[in-house]
């Protein structure tokens, strides 16, 4: 095996392993996940994965993302935040606008493009989220989404192309902002809310 296979595999079972702690707490109702986050996240990880396929850069952070993503997606739809704000809405059009441009072009690159923004847009939701309510994430699975980034993105830098690095680079912008949020920033007022 090589090392970059070791490290593709290494971040998919500790990106699988961040979702233990998540599913748990949201079971156990101390995490509420934001629903259009993760509804787009699933979505659109499986298109990515799709257009990954097609271009040969599969790593094992994406491949866990698809199960796990819609694990979420479903718990978060029973467990989750209630009702749809006027952000989650928006950000659900942009992914169903992402999809309608990906398909209209047909390419995968193209996908990949619209896939990997539509994902960070679509993390808006979370991050409004922890902004207000860091007390509704949960920690240790969202510091463990962080890890894996590094030996994913390290996996990726052998084929050094764009398709091989975009998705893991973006999984890495968005947990770090979620790391940022979580564990770096010392909320000044912690809102509740509907504020």
């Amino acid at each position: 095996m090589s090392t970059y296979k070791f490290f593709s595999i290494l971040a998919g079972v500790i990106f699988t392993l961040a979702f233990v702690p998540y599913i748990r707490a949201i079971v156990q109702k101390k995490t509420k996940p934001a629903k259009a986050s993760w509804v787009i996240w699933a979505s659109l990880d499986t298109i990515t994965f799709a257009a990954m396929a097609v271009k040969g850069t599969i790593n094992g952070q994406i491949a866990s993302a698809i199960v796990c993503a819609w694990s979420v997606a479903i718990l978060a739809m029973i467990f989750g935040t209630k009702g749809w704000t006027e952000l989650d809405k928006a950000c659900l059009a942009g992914a169903l606008l992402g999809v309608g441009l990906w398909l209209a072009f047909n390419d995968a690159i193209f996908g990949i493009i619209v896939g990997q923004l539509v994902i960070f847009l679509g993390s808006i939701p979370t991050f409004r989220n922890a902004w207000r309510n860091p007390e509704h994430e949960n920690k240790t699975a969202w510091f463990l989404y962080w890890l894996s980034c590094f030996p994913a993105v390290f996996a990726a830098s052998k084929q050094m192309t764009f398709e091989s690095l975009a998705q893991p680079i973006n999984f890495f912008l968005i947990e770090s902002v979620m790391v940022y949020l979580l564990f770096i920033r010392k909320p000044k007022n912690v809102c509740k809310s509907g504020e």
